[in-house]
Order: C-alpha cells, then structure tokens, then sequence
C-alpha cells in the first residue's frame, strides 16, 4: 500500500508523540535520538535559514539568490526528513525478538489487572513500531519503572 509523503510525514509526527521518551530506551531504540533531533531541528533550523539567507544576500547580491533559496529549503526541509523516517519507522513490522518483548510486556500488564489499550486486532505477525510505542507508552504510565528496566 502506498502512501502520499504528506500521509507519512502526518504519520511520523504523531508517532514521535506516541513514542516515550524514557532513558531505558536511549541505548535500545534509535527513536528517541531521531525524535530529539527532528525536535531541535524543528526549534532552531527556521532561524539558521533565515540567518542564512540574509548574509548570503548581504554578501553575494541578487546573484546567488537561486543558491540562497535552496540552501533555506534544504535547512527547513530537514525536520520533514526527520519526520519522514519516523513515519515509515512507524509503519515497519517489528522483528522477532522485539515481538517476543511486545508479547512479555503485554502479559505482565495484563496479568497486573491492567487492561492493554489498544489491545492487539491483528495477528502478532502485524505487529509495527507504532504498537509498540503504545504498549511502551501505557506500560510507562501503568507499570513500576522496575519491570521496564528488568525486561530490557
């Protein structure tokens, strides 16, 4: 099934708040690192791109002004690559062993009395980055610290 690069792009950036944000995580999952890094390029880029603009202007004229124009897009382009890996990251079946913790953290809930939203509609072959950050993220919320840290 393909997807409109707006349809990841929208993807990507809901999926980076789904996503938690947890220590345990840094070393585990690329996410975080790449949800940091499109949120700080988000933050400071816009204002580089502009800075850029106005002193290549000052410094080269009107000469380079299609130099200039696509040196700004580039820079404000890169939180929509960001968002761009995100989305299909999110899309992306999960592998065997990240399955197998899916399922554990899955049970552990459940047999805590807690109940697993959303709860799993296809078969565990389907499972994708996304359901996990929401497993992660309820466990995160419902859980001790404790089994998330054992458990990795």
């Amino acid at each position: 099934m393909r997807q409109s690069m707006y349809t990841i792009i929208r993807t990507g950036m809901h999926y980076s708040k789904v996503w938690p944000m947890q220590p345990e995580l840094h070393g585990v999952f690329p996410e975080n690192r790449m949800i940091r890094l499109t949120q700080w390029a988000q933050r400071v880029l816009p204002g580089i791109a502009v800075l850029n603009a106005v002193l290549q202007y000052q410094w080269h004229g009107a000469s380079q002004l299609p130099l200039l124009i696509a040196m700004s897009l580039l820079l404000l382009s890169i939180p929509l690559q960001g968002w761009y890996w995100l989305g299909v990251r999110s899309r992306k079946r999960l592998p065997p062993a990240v399955r197998q913790w899916y399922q554990q953290i899955m049970q552990q809930m459940q047999l805590q009395g807690v109940a697993v939203v959303p709860a799993p509609q296809a078969p565990e072959q389907t499972l994708r980055y996304y359901d996990l950050g929401q497993l992660l993220q309820q466990a995160y919320r419902q859980l001790d610290k404790a089994f998330i840290r054992n458990s990795l």
